[in-house]
């Protein structure tokens, strides 16, 4: 019997898998080292002071994750997953002649334990978050949309973080303990990053919104005057 043509649904899924799929699957690969580079650029671009730090608190994250990756033994079975040397499971840019360029394994190191993209991951969002919820009596003031968007930010970061578990989970990259983990230390990480951050540059360092920072009298460090009548 002749094979009968595909219906509209089967013919959806097939173009979703032939296009979609792929190009997701690429992005979420490239993304840690898409974030350094491109808020580096935006960094240099800009002269932020704020972005600038960031990019730092990117490069430390790669380090502690490679010092934690050779206290586990570097590259080991420990944590990896059933297809963890998937293409789709390494990061950086890649060539025809299968070498890649990758931050995370560069400044950071290859692992299993932690996962160097998950902690990566989890760490930046977890910084960026934190440096948010520090402005919060800015945002408060500014009113208007602005705290919704910087809500909606907070959601769509954490849904991120979400869907790159599920991503690395499901390709067979690492185990889901070790993914767990990997997010659980770069959450934790991040947090105390800011702190460090603050301590070394200021709120001003963690303002990565750019909102006009709020200060009280006793934070200014300047005397307060107050109009009255005249007797």
């Amino acid at each position: 019997m002749p094979a009968s043509d595909p219906t509209l649904y089967e013919k959806i899924v097939t173009s979703f898998q032939r296009t979609i799929v792929p190009v997701a699957v690429e992005t979420l690969r490239l993304l840690p080292d898409s974030v350094v580079l491109g808020t580096g650029l935006l960094a240099m671009i800009s002269l932020c002071k704020s972005y600038g730090v960031l990019v730092l608190a990117m490069v430390e994250l790669m380090i502690v994750q490679r010092l934690a990756a050779s206290a586990v033994g570097g590259i080991s079975p420990i944590g990896a997953g059933h297809d963890a040397l998937h293409q789709s499971c390494q990061p950086g840019m890649a060539f025809s002649n299968n070498m890649r360029i990758s931050l995370l394994e560069t400044i950071g190191k290859p692992s299993f334990f932690p996962s160097p993209t998950m902690f990566f991951v989890a760490g930046t969002v977890s910084y960026m978050i934190g440096s948010v919820k520090e402005f919060g009596r800015e945002i408060k003031a500014l009113g208007g949309d602005l705290t919704t968007r910087t809500t909606a930010g907070i959601v769509l970061s954490s849904f991120l973080v979400f869907v790159m578990m599920v991503f690395r989970y499901s390709y067979g990259c690492e185990t889901f303990e070790t993914l767990l983990m990997s997010l659980v230390l770069g959450a934790i990480m991040g947090i105390l990053l800011i702190f460090q951050n603050k301590a070394l540059f200021g709120r001003e360092g963690l303002n990565i919104l750019n909102l006009p920072m709020i200060k009280t009298v006793e934070e200014s460090n300047a005397p307060m005057f107050v109009c009255a009548p005249s007797k």
